[in-house]
């Protein structure tokens, strides 16, 4: 357990990583439901052309 600890620098490598964590996890819902919707207008689309 001691390489979780980093001396005095623990509270800033700790909120660095979550702060990474979350950035990352935002930008994957972000995309996840771009990417949904534009499905969702391509079907739309495709469906009015036939």
């Amino acid at each position: 357990m001691d390489f979780l600890l980093f001396d005095k620098y623990t509270a800033y490598i700790w909120a660095s990583y979550l702060l990474t964590f979350a950035t990352i996890a935002i930008l994957f819902i972000s995309t996840k439901s771009t990417h949904k919707r534009t499905m969702t207008q391509l079907r739309i689309k495709y469906a009015r052309g036939k």
